[in-house]
Order: C-alpha cells, then structure tokens, then sequence
C-alpha cells in the first residue's frame, strides 16, 4: 500500500494510539462491539418480542400510522440534527476538543425543535386530529432519540461504548413496559409515542450525565465555534439526510398512494427484516473510530487486512439469515397473526436486507466514513434514493407491498455496486473470496428445505436447514472458515 492514496485527505492533529498489532486491533474492536451489541443487538431482542405484541395489537391499519409516524419523525430529525451526530462519530474519535462546540449545536437545536413540536402536538390535540398527534408525537420523540444517539456515538467514539449500556436496558425496559401498559390498557398510537418520548427523554438525560465532563458551559458557548461545527458537519448533514431518508422514504411514499394497512403490512416485514442488521450496527459503529484512528495515522495496510478479515465473517454470518428469514417467511408472519398473512411474500423478498444492509453499515457507515468519503457515499445514497422513491411509487401503485419490497431491493443493490465502484476508485479494491461457497452454501439451504418433511416439527427444521448450510461451507471453504473463527477468537480474546 503506497503511502498516499489518491481522493483521501489526511488533515487530522490528533493523537492516534493503536497498537501495531493486529490481535491487539481486534481485541480494541471487539471489546467495543460486545457493549454496543448488548445495545443494538441482545436488548433489542427485548424491544423486538414487546413489538411482535405492539404489532398484533394494533393491525394493520393502526401500526401502518404508528409506522409513518415514525417515518415522518426520523426525516425530520435528519433536518434539524444538521449532520452533527454521523460529524461526531467521526471528528470525536480524531479530535477529542471538538465535543464541547459539537455538544453546544446539537442541544441548542434539540430544544428549538421540541418547541416547535410541542406547541403542533398541542394544537393537533385540541383540534381532535389523530393522525396529526401521532405525526407530532412522533417527531419529539425522534428528535429526543436522536440526540442520544449522538451521545451513543461520542461515548463510542472514545471508545467507552461500555457507558452506553445502563442507558440502554432503561430505554429497552421503558419500551416493553410501555407495550404492556398500552396492551392492556387498550390505549391508542398517540399514548404510546407520548411514552416513548418520556423514555427517550429518560435515556437522553442518562447518557448527557455520562458526558458530563465534556459538556459545553455558558462561557465556551460563543457564536464563532458553533457556526464552525455547522459548516464543518455541512458534509455530514447532507449525508445523513440521504441515508435517514433511504431508510424510510419506501414507507413514506408508500404511504402516499395506500392505505394505512397495507402501509402496515409492508412496515411489519421491514421490522423484521431489520433486525440481523441493527446486531451488525454494532459492529460498524464499533468499528468507525478503529478504522478511523488507522486512516489518520497512514497505516492503510493494516485498515485494509481487518477489512478483510472481518467482510469474510459477514459474509459467512449474513447469507444463512438472508436465506433463512426466506425461507420461513410465512412462519414467522404466522407470529403477528392472521391479519398480516399479506407480509409474507413481502418479507420473502426484504429478507435481502439481511446481506444488503449488513453489507451498507459494514462498507458504508463503517469503512467509508472512516476514510473521509463522506461526499462520495453520499451521491451514491442519493442516487439510490431517487431510485427508491420513484420505485417504490411506482410498483407500490402496481403490485401494493410487493412492489416496495421490490424497489427496496433493488435500490439496496444498486447502492452497494456503488459502494464497490468507490473503493476502487480510491485504489483500496475490495475482494469476495467468501461469497462464492457461502452462496454455494445457500443454495444448499434451499435444497435441505425443500427435502426435509413438513411433518417435522418447525424448530428440527430450521436446525437441519442451517446445519446443511454450514456444513456445506465447511466442504467449499474450510481454510477461510478457520480463518474468521481464528478472527473472531482474536475479537473476544
């Protein structure tokens, strides 16, 4: 690897203290991944139970407003954060004298918006619009989630994503005893995002405690370096925009042109589909301030090797989920009961976000970001984008859910290409020799299901499903297997 690579600016001052070996890197990964898992991965899977019930619950209709709620809140949050929280997860790890200012924005902009919020919520209510108090109930809350996550970011940033977790099993605790409480009581979409907007408000005030030390005062709080933070996150705001939007604009077109319960029965399989990536966040997050301190210091051989040797283990990992979330579709739909029947074909399809997605934290959030090619993912999420948009219009209005799931793919597809074409652009070329078996191995999945007797019970056959399929790859690819398992050792060691 030469010393420079072309399109990747090195501008940083700070310090850059990783060791020199890689077991050590891996160790540093992993160790910040395992708390950030506990956050998105093992407690969400808490919050996913309490939504299986939130969504048999409500039907449909119901969770199809519940959903563009949300959907409305995260764009407008995407506004009125102006970029400050994907600026942080980057600048923080770089250069740590930047979380005052950084601080100082974001909070400044919080509380304008939750006015602003606050006061259409209010006159929603009194002019008995339901729809209405929904959206505003899910834009507070957005808005307050949002600002944790950026302090997420910052305490992963430093690499203390371990202060992260008390926070977390409160907002976890908070969201099912909220489902429970609204279960029972019969309450409506408007009760529940109020809830959950005091628990956001309860992990927001947590985590701000955690930082603490590095809040900004009345004295650093001068026009000069948050007018600098804003035009420096200008990048960053425009980017998260994109990708804030890529991930609910399917919803929020659709919802243009259906209505709210086939909104509610495509949402429903993208909440499931959605949940092998949010385990994979953790490790993009985890990895971005890694990666990034490696970028800063020149050291792009090493960048490039853990590359690598952690895009095998997704490949390994993400393939038998894509594949078997496919393949069950219609069992788990069966979960939210007989009114959403309809997600199974949908969910057959938004399945791929298992691989897809994985694959757009993984090489997008993680590796891009880390080496300053944040205008360049960017374009590329604009492009795929549009191309959702106009998509999911399209065969949402000809072929209902299925359609969107459709665009979903494609548009997912289309961004990674683009992905790919960037990093060798920037001569740091990407290389695939695991998914080959691992496709191979799929399709060996299909086979071993289509074979294996319905009579036998659900869970023997997801067990025999998934033991043909690893060990077919065991017989393509036993060296490379042992070589991520040798990985994965090193990341727990």
């Amino acid at each position: 690897m030469s010393e420079t690579v072309p399109g990747l600016p090195l501008n940083a001052t700070g310090p850059y203290d990783l060791p020199n070996e890689s077991s050590t890197l891996l160790r540093i990964f992993g160790r910040n991944s395992l708390w950030l898992w506990m956050d998105l991965g093992g407690l969400r899977i808490g919050s996913l139970l309490a939504g299986l019930f939130l969504i048999r619950y409500f039907g449909p209709a119901n969770f199809g407003i519940y959903s563009s709620a949300l959907a409305i809140g995260w764009v407008v949050n995407a506004v009125t954060d102006l970029g400050i929280t994907r600026y942080a997860a980057r600048e923080v790890a770089a250069r740590p004298a930047e979380r005052p200012p950084i601080f100082g924005v974001s909070l400044l902009t919080t509380f304008a918006a939750f006015l602003i919020q606050a006061a259409m919520l209010i006159l929603a209510v009194l002019t008995h619009h339901a729809i209405l108090s929904a959206i505003a109930a899910g834009l507070i809350f957005c808005n307050l989630e949002g600002t944790a996550s950026l302090c997420s970011a910052v305490l992963t940033a430093e690499l203390r994503s371990r202060d992260i977790v008390p926070s977390s099993i409160t907002g976890i605790l908070g969201m099912i005893g909220m489902t429970v409480l609204v279960i029972l009581m019969h309450l409506s979409v408007l009760v529940m995002l109020l809830g959950l907007s005091v628990k956001s408000l309860v992990v927001l005030s947590m985590r701000l405690w955690k930082l603490r030390s590095g809040l900004p005062t009345r004295e650093t709080l001068h026009r000069a370096p948050l007018l600098r933070v804003i035009r420096s996150a200008w990048p960053y705001f425009q980017y998260n925009l994109t990708q804030i939007g890529y991930g609910r604009v399917a919803i929020v077109c659709f919802g243009l042109i259906a209505s709210p319960e086939k909104v509610g029965w495509f949402a429903a399989a993208f909440v499931i589909a959605d949940v092998f990536p949010q385990w994979s966040y953790a490790c993009s997050n985890a990895l971005l301030p890694v990666w990034t301190k490696l970028f800063e210091s020149k050291r792009f051989q090493d960048l490039v090797e853990l590359r690598q040797r952690l895009l095998d283990i997704v490949i390994f990992t993400a393939v038998p989920f894509w594949i078997g979330l496919a393949l069950f579709a219609p069992q788990v739909c069966r979960l939210l009961g007989s009114r959403y029947a309809f997600s199974a074909p949908v969910l057959r399809i938004v399945a791929s976000r298992s691989l897809l997605s994985v694959l757009d934290g993984f090489l997008g959030h993680g590796y891009l970001i880390a080496v300053n090619q944040v205008r360049a993912r960017q374009r590329a999420q604009v492009r795929s984008l549009v191309l959702l948009a106009a998509l999911s219009l399209l065969l949402g209005w000809l072929w209902g859910p299925v359609g969107v799931g459709v665009a979903l793919f494609v548009s997912d597809s289309t961004l990674v290409l683009q992905y790919l074409r960037i990093s060798a652009r920037i001569k740091m070329k990407i290389e695939w020799p695991a998914v080959l078996p691992a496709v191979v191995a799929g399709g060996v999945m299909v086979g071993a299901a289509l074979a294996t007797p319905h009579s036998i019970s659900l869970p023997f056959e997801i067990i025999v499903v998934f033991c043909a399929y690893f060990l077919s790859l065991l017989a393509l690819s036993r060296d490379r297997l042992f070589d991520a398992g040798r990985t994965l050792r090193a990341c727990v060691g």
